[in-house]
């Protein structure tokens, strides 16, 4: 068997990735290791409604739900609204992961991409030193998979990345815990995501509600891999649950629990290899949201290996392109969200009241990240020296 490009993983990030080279004339197979593609989910399953102007999804089937904003509790829950009059295309969808998943998969299959289900990469082959394929297991069965290049689409828990030499380990502090129900029959209505802050809710973390439609709404915790231990994230999430009567009263129809990376991006290419999607670590570390990265990623990824397929060259320098296009994209706000991170986890509770509650009321002209820090700067001036690293990383995104 021998492919173009082999792309192992085919979430988000591996099936834009296969379908932007296919339709270049590549020759990509995808695989993953699930019997059923987006099955299981492992989201919170929000996405910025600007992935509407990609052109990478067709139909509304994926839609759940449209948002109108977001509602920040504050730990005394102080409530920030950012609503979509500011938020303009950052306003967001609740998507029905499963369905996502396949439609952007189907795209790929569309484009010429060929897909192996119930295939595990259990190793790298390589010659004189350079990756010139992978083994797999299918059904018991062990064959060799050979290709010019190889795509790290695995996840966070990516053995690609690390196989190859990539140091891809996370430390804990890196590293989200989350737990998520999926409940329904939820007396209670709401056009808006809304997020609760706290040290005591969620360390290092938070809780999030996101509405589904017709009374579902996903709710669940991250923490923060180092402030945790087992258990910890459904228990806190339980305690959350009761204190909110609208949700105590659904029904829990789906239970989830993973990880999710808050670390700054790693290495992404090497010798006929590139990673994408959370094995690039290409995940925002404020909300530990990563499709609409991954797409975008995706996308660039693709291209730059369908230039290398048509070249005929595919060493670390010719895919250095990848490098240069995703950092230029959106590196900058991952770098700066990094460094929101770092400083939120060092604020106590009664800091973040604080914070809230001159924010309670503000108008923003828009909403960015700049805009809220300057509005933090001139509501709180003592905070110039601290953020004004982060002013400057978001004027460079700008």
């Amino acid at each position: 068997m021998k492919y173009d490009i082999v792309v192992v993983g085919a979430g988000p990030a591996g099936s834009v990735t296969a379908r932007f080279a296919s339709e270049r004339g590549a020759k990509v197979l995808m695989i993953d290791r699930r019997a059923e593609i987006g099955i299981p989910v492992l989201c919170g399953e929000g996405i910025s409604q600007r992935i509407d102007s990609w052109g990478m999804l067709e139909g509304t089937d994926w839609i759940a739900s449209k948002m109108d904003g977001a509602k920040i509790y504050a730990p005394d829950n102080t409530l920030v609204t950012l609503s979509k009059e500011m938020a303009g295309n950052e306003t967001g969808y609740v998507v029905y992961r499963d369905r996502f998943d396949k439609e952007l998969a189907r795209q790929a299959g569309k484009a010429g991409s060929e897909l192996l289900l119930r295939t595990n990469c259990i190793g790298l082959n390589k010659k004189n030193g350079k990756i010139t394929g992978i083994k797999v297991e299918q059904d018991h069965e062990t064959f060799d998979i050979n290709c010019d290049i190889l795509v790290g689409a695995d996840g966070v828990e990516s053995k690609i990345g690390k196989w190859a030499g990539i140091k891809t380990t996370l430390n804990p502090y890196d590293l989200e815990t989350c737990y998520q129900y999926t409940l329904t029959n939820v007396d209670y209505e709401s056009d808006y995501c809304e997020f609760y802050l706290g040290h005591k809710r969620s360390p290092g973390g938070y809780i999030w509600s996101f509405p589904k439609g017709n009374g579902m709404f996903n709710v669940g915790i991250g923490i923060l891999a180092s402030l945790s231990k087992p258990g910890k994230a459904k228990q806190l999430l339980e305690v959350f649950i009761k204190q909110h009567p609208e949700y105590q009263k659904g029904t829990p129809i789906r239970v989830l629990s993973g990880a999710v990376p808050v670390a700054k991006p790693i290495e992404t290419i090497a010798d006929n290899l590139l990673l994408v999607g959370d094995a690039a670590r290409h995940a925002d570390s404020i909300t530990g949201g990563g499709l609409t990265t991954s797409l975008e990623g995706g996308k660039i990824a693709g291209e730059v290996i369908a230039d290398a397929i048509e070249k005929q060259k595919f060493d670390k320098e010719t895919l250095s392109d990848y490098d240069t296009r995703w950092k230029r994209a959106f590196g900058q706000k991952l770098l700066r969200n990094y460094a929101v991170k770092e400083i939120m986890l060092d604020m106590d509770d009664k800091t973040l009241n604080m914070l809230a509650d001159s924010l309670k009321d503000y108008k923003f002209d828009e909403f960015s990240t700049l805009s809220l820090i300057k509005a933090l700067v001139l509501k709180h001036p003592s905070l110039l020296i601290k953020l004004k690293p982060l002013m400057k990383l978001s004027e460079k995104e700008a």
